[in-house]
């Protein structure tokens, strides 16, 4: 079982990674934001700075793939929650708390294996469960990922247009958008099942 001190020090690293990326990010800046002694921080995580963001994107990516995965079959209401979520979370932070996975993948968090892995994970981790929502939906398992991949992709996209421009607009236009592609995509798995004898 995870404990409360360590638990805090993750959401607290998930936090500062979005907004100042992997390199942008201090040990000190953290024991504040966990409201934690600075030794507390490497008695969790004697590995310091790297184990300390691995474990706080790896998180992020399982709890964000299992929320989508969980959802009811529901690939609309799901995405459109995943968009308003980072539209009210980027306008509550006067648009500087972006992705805790996007955010180092981009700040240069790439440059250190072990931080690029978790990213690689969790992305891989979001669009698992997209392609399982779609899949259960009816598109075929190739279809669904393709599809999936392309959500992710958007809403990393949307998230970074929408923290530059600080405005919540790319959300909204590209969650519109994937709703109307899902839509398109689902007409033409019905219109070819119809045809099938």
């Amino acid at each position: 079982m995870v404990s409360e001190s360590k638990r805090r020090i993750e959401v607290a690293a998930a936090g500062l990674l979005a907004r100042h990326g992997y390199h942008g990010f201090g040990l000190k800046k953290l024991s504040e934001a966990a409201g934690l002694p600075y030794g507390s921080i490497y008695h969790h995580f004697p590995g310091g700075k790297e184990e300390i963001a691995v474990s706080a994107i790896t998180g992020t990516g399982v709890l964000v793939g299992r929320m989508i995965s969980e959802a009811p079959a529901d690939v609309f209401g799901t995405a459109a929650t995943l968009f308003d979520f980072m539209a009210a979370k980027l306008a509550a932070s006067e648009w500087t708390d972006g992705c805790p996975v996007g955010t180092p993948a981009l700040d240069g968090g790439s440059d250190v294996e072990a931080v690029r892995t978790a990213c690689v994970a969790a992305f891989d981790a979001m669009t698992a469960g997209f392609t399982q929502l779609l899949t259960d939906m009816g598109l075929p398992p190739g279809e669904s990922y393709e599809l999936a991949t392309t959500v992710v992709a958007a809403y990393e996209g949307a998230t970074l247009l929408a923290r530059v421009r600080r405005s919540d607009e790319p959300l909204h236009t590209v969650s519109a958008a994937l709703a109307r592609l899902i839509r398109l995509s689902l007409a033409e798995v019905a219109v070819v099942e119809q045809k099938s004898p």
